[in-house]
């Protein structure tokens, strides 16, 4: 094929189509993360930032990029699943592990364990991004292996302390190291490393991470002697990470070394059809039996609320509800289900906005250009206008997010920022 412009992303999709089978590493000494998305999403396998100081390097991008290549081919074959019928009993049966997954992300999840992959899992706060890391490392222990399991989380560790905490210190390292430490990343060797909110960890220990991550080594905290651990690597992040990497907080090369199978876990609201199966979960894993009427009526008004903190609100609600009826001596019906004042309606307030805006006159652009205000102010009424009226438009965020072509953990960032509640 004649490339009468080319360069490298024509280049990259012109070899993806005429050999589909070539396994591709692009490199650029650009290091904005849109480079690295825009050279995936065409058709190469992984990404390199020059200049290359080595070649072992070279070597290493090319085994993930064929990694990466496997996986994701595997991923997109197609896989029939049982779907539950029958009484709302019948949910936990088809629910073995205890968590509600699309058929897509259980696969990815199922794939992440048979390889050893490493995964970034993204969602609001109370998702189960903790419990979908669970169930990688329970389905990776199926075969009877003695898998170690460990979880940090990054929010809770800050300065010196997550550098020991994670790497381990040598004793006498530091005042009140009274003793040596393995380190989290010691204790993960041959099983799973789970760092949660990943996107606090600090730039330096960012930097000894990626070192690990790279060849398997790391030093303690006060020596220089050279350990080494091999473990799969799973991240969660209420972030998105390529802001986070296009605003200096997180380095593109973890990123990089993680990027290829993201795992979205959608909020609560927008998947209102798993509220019958986490509401079977729960009464089945405390043995307790509920009629057909009461769930169905249950799961009618568990339906309504807009469930800002996810399943843990969720959750959290119906264990509050088993204890005010049982405080009560009320019988465990829908009925009693209580008035929470936490919980939220489920409501379509985008619409409300657009009308305020409309009845101020709305956003003149024009108008704006002649006039001395704020700057940010001017940029943020603009952008809540713009979001607003995307969301207003399309029926989930994901579509909305679609529409603007920013990613959807962005966009329902913004959402949050402005107080635009709803779809």
């Amino acid at each position: 094929m004649t490339l009468e412009t080319p360069d490298g992303l024509m280049v990259i999709k012109a070899a993806k189509e005429q050999q589909p089978t070539l396994t591709i590493v692009a490199t650029s000494s650009d290091p904005r993360s849109e480079i690295v998305n825009a050279a995936l999403a065409v058709g190469a396998h992984h990404f390199i930032r020059k200049p290359l100081s080595k070649s072992d390097e070279i070597v290493i991008a090319f085994k993930l990029a064929s990694e990466r290549k496997l996986l994701v081919s595997e991923a997109n074959k197609s896989t029939k699943v049982k779907s539950p019928s029958g009484h709302w009993q019948d949910f936990a049966a088809a629910y073995p592990y205890g968590i509600v997954l699309g058929d897509r992300a259980h696969r990815l999840a199922r794939l992440v364990a048979k390889k050893h992959a490493s995964c970034v899992i993204t969602g609001e706060t109370g998702t189960g991004k903790e419990e979908v890391a669970k169930l990688i490392h329970r389905m990776r222990c199926e075969d009877g292996s003695k898998v170690p399991f460990v979880a940090v989380n990054c929010a809770t560790i800050t300065g010196n302390l997550s550098e020991s905490l994670l790497f381990g210190h040598r004793k006498g390292a530091f005042t009140g190291a009274d003793d040596s430490t393995t380190g989290y990343i010691g204790e993960a060797n041959g099983g799973i490393l789970f760092l949660d909110e990943i996107q606090n960890l600090s730039i330096p220990v960012q930097q000894k991470l990626l070192r690990v991550l790279n060849d398997g080594s790391y030093n303690r905290l006060g020596e220089t002697k050279t350990h080494r651990s091999q473990f799969q690597l799973l991240a969660a992040s209420t972030k998105d990470l390529d802001l986070e990497v296009r605003e200096g907080r997180f380095l593109l090369d973890i990123r990089t070394r993680m990027m290829g199978l993201d795992l979205y876990i959608p909020p609560l609201r927008e998947r209102r059809e798993d509220i019958p199966p986490l509401l079977a979960l729960f009464l089945s894993s405390r043995d307790i039996l509920l009629s057909s009427r009461d769930f169905d009526l249950l799961v009618a008004k568990l339906r309504g609320f807009y469930w800002s903190g996810n399943i843990r609100q969720l959750f959290k609600s119906l264990q509050a509800w088993l204890l005010t009826c049982e405080l009560d001596g009320l019988d465990l019906s829908a009925d009693n289900f209580p008035n929470f004042r936490d919980l939220e309606p489920l409501a379509k307030p985008i619409d409300g906005v657009r009308r305020e805006l409309k009845q101020e006159g709305g956003m003149d652009f024009n108008q704006a250009a002649d006039e001395d205000r704020d700057f940010e102010e001017l940029v943020g009424e603009f952008e809540k206008a713009i979001i607003a009226n995307a969301l207003n438009r399309h029926q989930s965020i994901g579509q909305a997010a679609k529409g603007l072509n920013l990613p959807r953990s962005t966009i329902d960032a913004k959402r949050r920022k402005y107080s635009l509640t709803g779809v």
